[in-house]
């Protein structure tokens, strides 16, 4: 089975330094934010090294692609990825309200990133604000996918205000040519990203991360029966594997790749519909 892992995180030294700038965040906030959440330690390293330490990765856990998410745009260590291996694909990411977001796009589309992550929980707008919709034809005219969090966020400062995936609807219904991708399962949302489903055949859904938002529901639920739910809702060919990897040194997040695998065996999936949401599926909306 070849293997597109969806969503990873490419985060360097020099990377983290610029975001926490631009955000003002503070060192002792992180630490004390990630203690909380019981997220693990991690170390820094610069271009080079990380990429080395991701290749590693693909190798050792035979991961065929994967799709590097950042946190802002114009960073030159997503737009080297691409040209450092051909495994290496980059996202972009934008603040849609911004008054230049659509030129912004434009450049870094041209110059060979496959795609957009939107973070409305972070950036603080709703993704069918009307000041947002200069971006929407740009990712039409080059065809590449808008993937959206929604829901619950580890990051500081985020405001669930504009985490409903409903926002989605009406963007969705004006653009039907593109493809729109919900991470998380819609990340506590779940009713909400069940919805659209049946209401937009343009919504995909990731399946990424360790989903611990399910412990946040008001209702007793697994990992299985959410898997179950979306494909009974929007079928396999509408679901994304990824696992949200990002930082050294747990490096690759082989065990939440185990853990969906295991998932889809117990259901009864089909080996076929497997591979689709374990590469094909992205694959094809990336026309690769």
């Amino acid at each position: 089975m070849k293997v597109v892992d969806a969503h990873l995180h490419f985060i360097t030294r020099e990377m983290m330094e610029k975001m926490r700038s631009e955000r003002g965040l503070e060192e002792k906030e992180i630490k004390e934010r990630r203690k909380r959440l019981r997220i693990p330690e991690f170390e820094l390293f610069d271009f080079h090294t990380t990429v080395k330490k991701w290749l590693s990765e693909f190798n050792r856990y035979q991961i065929e692609r994967g799709i590097f998410l950042p946190f802002t745009h114009n960073l030159k260590e997503m737009i080297a990825l691409g040209k450092v291996s051909d495994r290496f694909i980059g996202f972009t990411s934008v603040d849609p309200t911004q008054e230049n977001a659509d030129e912004i796009l434009e450049e870094d589309f041209q110059a060979g990133l496959k795609g957009i992550k939107l973070y409305p929980v972070n950036h603080f707008f709703h993704v069918n604000d009307p000041e947002a919709e200069k971006i929407y034809p740009v990712v039409e005219k080059y065809k590449v996918p808008v993937m959206i969090h929604f829901g619950l966020n580890i990051g500081p400062g985020a405001n669930l205000l504009y985490g409903n995936p409903l926002d989605l609807h009406p963007v969705a219904l004006k653009y039907p040519e593109v493809n729109f991708i919900i991470a998380h399962f819609g990340c506590g949302f779940t009713r909400e990203a069940l919805f659209l489903a049946y209401q937009c055949s343009n919504i995909y859904y990731d399946t990424s991360s360790s989903n611990a938002w399910i412990n946040y529901l008001p209702y007793k639920i697994t990992l299985k029966e959410i898997f179950q739910r979306f494909l009974e809702a929007a079928g396999s060919s509408r679901l994304i594997f990824g696992t949200d990897s990002n930082f050294f040194p747990r490096g690759y997040r082989y065990d939440i790749f185990l853990d969906q695998k295991r998932i889809l065996d117990e259901l009864g999936v089909a080996e076929e519909e497997q591979e689709k949401i374990f590469g094909e599926n992205i694959l094809r909306l990336l026309e690769w």
